[in-house]
């Protein structure tokens, strides 16, 4: 048995054991009933333990002593025995601290907009004002400060999301736009399923610095195995293990022309990295019968609409080979939900190699006059632009090596 571990009510979605594991200890998953929280916390069972959702301030009559910042706090997410007597500590704000400084964003002098007024939304105004923020604002549904009034607060320099809007399974939830905050520098996000929430998203297009909920994890995990074993982890060692889980879970897209090998490719990329692979087309003809007969009864736009929803449900997922049809790119909604949990992979090859063969948008001679107006589409949403004009081992291998280097 570990001497370590996470304790809350669900457990199925955490990424906690994947971090401390890599971090050099066995650690576990526990789930706990409400009800057996007691004898839960007087068993002694582990040396240690984080706690999540619902139990960080349910531990605390059970405690003996509390650390400064989980006292100013009254939240708990990490609980130590030492010398008999259990101490609480408050490992998210040091979670939080590590996400801002991979931001590399100041807070001194600054405004900061906190979005959420619960048990996070303290956390991340104590950072703030530690940091030395010149105001700290919370916004929130209800109240005089609230999300239709926030455009007031268009002088704010960061901002801290602190509520689960954007969280599985409610991936395509938005919380707010963030165009109303011109004066934006950085965008923090507590949310790390998705990896990248509509906030983080809206973020990147404008070129913000952005700190993910993976970062704010795997921080608190660090400082966490500080009080665990009384050493500090390499910061460079932390650094690599938000790489690490990036490249072992997130999905990797496979978009391009109709017959530029996006199936060919997707099984044998699948393959060679041990991920499983889907196709898009496969999954709709499964719901919904053949393509081409969509085509002709239904419409293109009933298509189009069947695909994204199709797409949508295959996005939630994590470390996927997925490819996709020629025109998932057209819509704007479909380029989101590839980039939330994944890289995305235009494969291009020569005109002249193209079949029209089954694709009723291709036929008639279109195939040109349609790679024209996609071309610019690919090119816009890709990460990465490979060529599979060579053998498939060539082309697999490229991808490979270069989705390693982001």
């Amino acid at each position: 048995m570990a001497d370590y571990c996470l304790i809350g009510k669900r457990l199925d979605y955490s990424y906690s054991k994947v971090v401390h594991n890599k971090l050099g200890y066995d650690y576990d998953l526990t789930e706990v009933a409400e009800a057996d929280l007691g004898a839960f916390m007087r068993s002694h069972r582990y040396k240690a333990f984080n706690v999540t959702i619902p139990y960080k301030r349910a531990v605390i009559p059970y405690l003996d002593e509390l650390s400064e910042e989980a006292a100013a706090l009254g939240v708990v997410n990490l609980v130590k025995e030492e010398n008999g007597r259990l101490k609480g500590y408050n490992m998210d704000i040091r979670g939080m601290e590590y996400a801002l400084a991979r931001t590399g964003v100041s807070l001194a002098g600054k405004k900061v907009v906190i979005l959420g007024t619960g048990n996070t939304s303290d956390t991340a105004a104590y950072l703030a004002k530690n940091a030395g923020a010149a105001a700290v604002v919370k916004v929130s549904r209800s109240g005089e400060e609230n999300y239709t009034t926030a455009s007031r607060h268009k002088d704010a320099a960061y901002l801290i999301n602190t509520t689960p809007v954007g969280t599985y399974p409610a991936n395509e939830d938005s919380i707010i736009d963030l165009s109303i905050f011109p004066a934006l520098e950085g965008v923090q996000e507590v949310i790390y399923n998705p990896f990248k929430t509509r906030l983080v998203l809206q973020a990147e297009d404008r070129g913000l610095a952005v700190a993910t909920g993976l970062d704010m994890l795997v921080g608190q995990a660090a400082y966490s195995a500080e009080v665990f074993h009384g050493t500090l982890p390499p910061m460079e060692r932390v650094d690599e293990i938000v790489r690490e889980i990036l490249s072992e879970d997130r999905n990797i897209w496979l978009i391009g022309m109709p017959s530029c090998g996006k199936t060919t490719i997707g099984r044998a990329l699948a393959l060679r990295l041990g991920k499983p692979f889907i196709d898009v087309d496969e999954e709709i003809v499964k719901a919904h019968g053949n393509i081409p007969d969509i085509f002709r009864s239904e419409g293109e736009a009933v298509f189009r609409s069947y695909e994204s929803e199709a797409l949508a449900d295959v996005a939630k997922g994590h470390g996927r080979v997925i490819a996709t049809g020629g025109g998932a790119i057209e819509r704007e909604r479909n380029l989101l939900n590839m980039r939330q949990n994944g890289v995305i992979v235009y494969l291009t090859r020569e005109l002249s190699s193209l079949s029209d063969e089954g694709r009723p948008l291709s036929q008639g001679g279109r195939i040109a006059a349609l790679y024209e107006r996609r071309a610019p589409l690919y090119e816009r949403a890709a990460t990465l632009i490979v060529s599979n004009d060579g053998t498939k081992e060539e082309t697999v291998e490229t991808i490979v090596k270069e989705v390693e280097k982001l």
